[in-house]
């Protein structure tokens, strides 16, 4: 079994990143290369996904970059929490080897033009809403892989549309990259882990804890006999509705590969929903 180092080395720029990697590739042969993909502002969501990675014994590398060309919204950008010192003293924590730390200079130069579309799979839920959305995420996505060349890569399922979109890219381009996926992690109140938690005012933090609630009782109504997917939308609207929560942007409940909507509710099928509060916007998602 490989042996958990304590030092955390950071690699600043793509071209040191690079280089180290393929010596390690060359160095360790038989231990895989495996990539944890975040924007920082690390919680438990965060390091769930390093602790799985840790279970396949292999050279950890987790990135933090706040990838500019998924935002719609610039003041969203602006506003991401950035929690650089406290995230290094966590992964330190971890025994992760690498943090690939790069500028968005050194992503994106001045001259950069190219974009990587999954076309179908991006036109439902967030990326309905959010144009251009998933084209960043994908984009920033395959960039990673093609400078950490990672063996394996973790990322979670709380944003499963994004989930589905890169394991769609993984295969369509024929890389060489296992996929795994982590649990969505939350609060004892069952509201989903996110960085965006802590810009909640208290007041919307607390209705917040509801979006999980309401996707429970959805799930209860199903396994009642109740297979309308429109009936079961309606059940959930007037619950949030009733919890303080009014500005729901969709509601969805979908096949989990082709994210298409279900008219009649099986199980296996995903409930995902996107609520916002103020100015902060929540996703979540469970399954039937």
């Amino acid at each position: 079994m490989l042996k958990r180092k304590n030092s955390l080395k950071i690699l600043d720029k793509t071209s040191k990143a690079k280089i180290i990697i393929k010596k390690l590739k060359k160095e360790n042969k038989n231990i895989p290369i495996i990539l944890v993909p975040t924007m920082g502002a690390l919680h438990q969501g965060h390091l769930s996904l390093i602790k799985k990675a840790e279970k396949y014994n292999g050279i950890i590398i987790v990135s933090i970059f706040v990838n500019p060309i998924q935002f719609n919204d610039k003041n969203d950008l602006k506003n991401y929490p950035n929690t650089l010192r406290a995230d290094i003293e966590k992964l330190k924590e971890l025994g992760v080897d690498y943090l690939f730390l790069p500028t968005v200079k050194d992503i994106f130069n001045s001259s950069f033009q190219t974009t990587v579309s999954v076309n179908e799979l991006q036109k439902f839920l967030c990326g309905k809403h959010r144009p251009g959305h998933f084209n960043g995420v994908s984009t920033i996505v395959l960039k990673l892989f093609n400078i950490i060349n990672p063996d394996i890569a973790v990322f979670g399922r709380k944003d499963f549309q994004q989930l589905a979109i890169i394991k769609r890219m993984v295969i369509d381009l024929n890389l060489d990259i296992k996929i795994l996926e982590g649990e969505i992690i939350r609060e004892e109140s069952g509201l989903a882990l996110s960085s965006r938690n802590k810009l909640l005012t208290k007041k919307n933090y607390e209705i917040a804890q509801n979006i999980y609630q309401g996707l429970m009782f959805i799930r209860s109504e199903f396994k009642k006999g109740k297979k309308s997917s429109v009936q079961l939308k309606r059940l959930l609207v007037t619950f949030y509705q009733s919890k303080g929560i009014r500005n729901i942007e969709y509601i969805n409940i979908v096949d989990r590969n082709s994210l298409i909507d279900s008219k009649t509710v099986r199980t296996g099928n995903i409930i995902a929903v996107a609520i916002k509060l103020g100015k902060i916007r929540l996703i979540d998602n469970l399954k039937f």
